[in-house]
């Protein structure tokens, strides 16, 4: 079961949330093709550090990341049943892997948190492609890449020794 956190902690993080999120104009958002997914999964495989490689591809013109945290954490009750809940998740999206990239870290404390890449400005399409989608939490980091969006980012696709906000990451699925 996941720990409940005091007060003052839940408000440091929504404030922290708070300062990276803001979806973008409408104007801004012209489109276009996007990243190539499948080039960004073999760079992604083969690189100790894509975070260059990635702001290099990143446009915020056609392309926009989403963080999301599974809702029902608390329910997990060990580390087989929630890997297999991530693998669910992400073979229920797989109709839509030229479009996304996603990373999901399972945490120590049965926490599942992730980071996903999509083109274009929203994760509308794979809501309507998985249903699995409404159990998780979803937020927009940037659409700028800023220093605050470029460490979470980071955070998240390169952890620090094995860590994500403190705690040890058990397993991580890559779609």
């Amino acid at each position: 079961m996941a720990e409940e956190q005091p007060p003052e902690v839940k408000a440091e993080a929504r404030q922290f949330m708070s300062d990276l999120m803001a979806a973008p104009p409408p104007e801004e958002f012209t489109g276009g093709a996007g990243a190539d997914m499948a080039a960004w999964r073999d760079t992604f495989a083969a690189n100790d550090n894509p975070m260059e490689k990635f702001w290099s591809i990143y446009n915020p013109s056609s392309m926009s990341i989403w963080t999301m945290v599974y809702d029902e954490a608390d329910s997990n009750e060990n580390l087989n049943d929630t890997v297999q809940l991530v693998k669910d998740f992400m073979k229920n999206t797989e109709s839509l892997r030229d479009h996304c990239f996603g990373v999901m870290h399972i945490l120590e404390n049965l926490d599942i948190d992730g980071l996903w890449f999509f083109n274009g400005p929203d994760p509308e399409q794979l809501f309507g492609a998985n249903e699995d989608t409404s159990w998780y939490t979803w937020a927009q980091l940037g659409p700028d890449a800023n220093e605050l969006v470029e460490k979470v980012v980071a955070s998240i696709l390169v952890p620090v020794d094995g860590k994500l906000n403190g705690n040890t990451i058990k397993d991580t699925q890559i779609f």
